[in-house]
């Protein structure tokens, strides 16, 4: 026999895999329940708005003819031109009552005078004032019958919707009432109502 043989050298120890540590198991994640949708509300259907009432000239200035078969146009310039004289008298008028009634105002402040000319000046600023109040009043009803020319609803009673005549028209050419409406004011039997317009109690 050979030599003998040299023990076969001791097997190489391969080095002991360390061990991984133990894997924390992690909890399984909880399935979450789906959320549920809120259900989504339909929105109701917008209502229709209700159609706008008519006032009585609405109404009128459908079954009535146009303004320039109710009312000749040479009458109706003529009622114009006397709307527009009227109206820039009145704006005179009443610049000369504002005028007054400050002078009248500065001298009650400023002089003493005695009591019959405190009491004539707090008597004047009074007319004034009234008669400035007026003259405003009849400067709208003016601008209202000029933008009734315009919009061509001029000569309709606002009460009745009916023709207001022409003589009426002529005499006071910012009237808003027929002769029959004026004198049911008169009675009260029709009353103007900011809200309503005119109305029959």
């Amino acid at each position: 026999m050979s030599p003998a043989k040299k023990k076969t050298a001791a097997k190489k120890k391969t080095p002991a895999k360390k061990k991984t540590a133990a894997k924390k198991k992690t909890p399984a994640k909880k399935k979450t329940a789906a959320k549920k949708k809120a259900p989504v509300e339909k929105a109701a259907p917008e209502a229709k708005p209700l159609p706008k009432e008519k006032s009585i000239v609405e109404e009128a200035l459908e079954r009535l003819p146009p303004l320039s078969k109710r009312i000749k146009k040479s009458s109706l310039l003529a009622i114009r031109e006397k709307l527009l004289l009227r109206r820039e008298d009145l704006a005179g008028t009443l610049g000369a009552l504002e005028s007054e009634h400050i002078g009248t105002h500065e001298n009650r402040t400023t002089a003493g005078g005695d009591e019959a000319d405190q009491a004539n000046n707090a008597q004047t600023a009074d007319i004034s004032l009234r008669l400035a109040e007026t003259g405003a009043k009849e400067l709208q009803e003016i601008d209202a019958a000029l933008a009734k020319i315009k919009d061509g609803s001029y000569g309709i009673c606002e009460a009745t919707g009916e023709p207001i005549g022409i003589p009426r028209l002529k005499y006071i050419p910012w009237i808003r009432l027929s002769v029959g409406a004026q004198e049911k004011v008169e009675r009260n039997q029709l009353r103007y109502d900011e809200t309503e317009g005119w109305v029959f109690p």
